[in-house]
């Protein structure tokens, strides 16, 4: 409540809008006006059973523009929140159906609000309680006018830096997104490669990635890789693999070779706890030949032409980035037209806490749709096995037609 010396009846919500007036002259009629034509205006919920208070908060937040909404309980309160854009919340300790603590912790939780808490309790323990569940203020009464708005505008400035800071990372993501997608080889660029891919990043920029390199006449080099880690940072040692890939890959050099010479230049720049794993195919149509190197990644999934059967290339080899001495796994395959090949990441076989499941469900799925062109046959088992739900994870799936 009002402390009854400062505000016995409602004569005393006035008093306080005149006290602003006098600071601001006009400030009422020239920012409201503003406030009406104004959407971005931030809503205030005041939430407090006792009438007088929530009077007194309402004129002196309207009075400095701000839009508000008034509520007496918590299940009031929460109602009000859910059903209007509340950037704020200047909430009563003491309420009828409840402590505004537990409400203040619900939706700071799941919500980006600014709880400032309002009361007359001004033990120790309430008020870090009411920290503790998320509030970002506490003001005792009895209120004074010009405390609460220098309290609720320093938050409203927090907020709107809070805000811009979130912009101007999503712009800088997009940004990462959209040259990290111009990093990569697209089908169209290389028709003679004869490779269909799907990529979805759960973070927009992320580090898992492909790349499709010519060795030499008929020799196509296809790579997926993926970083350790699912942070943003990650996303920018994509590029420098991408670059090494550029220089080291070379008819004259084995995809065994290339690996040894990106590991150890990825070994001298990426920190501590950062590798990749990595699966390295080189296809040479005129030698009817598949040579895979595989640097701790999962298997290739092989489809034969001519019946249909599919298998695993099963191989064991050191990461990339970590050990001097690395050792990978390489297995040569012979290949002729109409066989078809799979490199994928782990976010496309990994969920409901099982690789080895959906790895076995992949593989089915790839016996089922071969006889599908190639994109069909992308699309259809990246939407089995995920339903077209939201990556945990990044996801990679490159198909080839040898």
């Amino acid at each position: 409540m009002i402390d009854k010396t400062n505000a016995k009846t409602f004569d005393r919500v006035d008093v306080i809008c005149a006290e602003i007036d006098s600071v601001h002259p006009y400030a009422e009629e020239s920012i409201s006006s503003c406030a009406a034509s104004e959407p971005n205006v931030p809503l205030v919920l005041i939430v407090d059973d006792d009438p007088t208070t929530v009077a007194v908060l309402d004129r002196i937040l309207r009075c400095a523009g701000l839009k508000t909404l008034r509520a007496s309980s918590l299940a009031e309160a929460e109602s009000l929140f859910h059903a209007n854009p509340v950037v704020m919340i200047l909430l009563d300790i003491h309420l009828p159906d409840g402590n505004g603590t537990e409400l203040c912790r619900k939706l700071t939780a799941a919500y980006p609000v600014s709880v400032l808490f309002i009361s007359g309790d001004s033990d120790i323990a309430t008020k870090t309680n009411g920290f503790a569940a998320g509030g970002v203020d506490y003001i005792t009464k009895p209120l004074l006018s010009a405390e609460i708005l220098a309290r609720v505008r320093v938050h409203l400035r927090l907020r709107a830096a809070q805000e811009s800071i979130v912009r101007f990372h999503a712009e800088q993501i997009a940004r990462l997104s959209s040259a990290q997608q111009l990093l990569m080889a697209r089908p169209e660029d290389f028709p003679h490669a004869g490779f269909q891919v799907y990529l979805r990043q759960a973070l927009q920029a992320g580090g898992d990635f492909y790349d499709v390199v010519p060795a030499g006449d008929k020799t196509i080099d296809y790579i997926v890789a993926d970083a350790s880690g699912h942070d943003l940072g990650v996303s920018l040692w994509t590029a420098s693999y991408k670059t090494l890939l550029a220089e080291c890959v070379s008819v004259v050099d084995t995809p065994q070779d290339t690996c040894r010479s990106i590991n150890n230049s990825l070994r001298r720049v990426l920190p501590e706890g950062v590798y990749f794993t990595a699966l390295h195919v080189r296809l040479n149509r005129t030698a009817g030949k598949l040579t895979l190197v595989n640097a701790g990644h999962l298997p290739a999934i092989f489809v034969d032409g001519r019946d249909g059967q599919v298998r695993l290339i099963e191989q064991e080899g050191d990461i990339l980035g970590v050990f001097a001495d690395a050792v990978f796994g390489v297995a040569e395959v012979p290949v002729k037209t109409g066989d078809r090949f799979y490199l994928y990441s782990d976010g496309l076989v990994e969920f409901g806490g099982s690789r080895e499941k959906g790895l076995s469900l992949a593989t089915e799925i790839c016996r089922q749709t071969f006889g599908l062109p190639l994109r069909q046959s992308i699309d259809r088992i990246v939407n089995t096995l995920h339903s077209g739900g939201e990556p945990q994870d990044d996801i990679v799936l490159l198909g080839v037609d040898v």
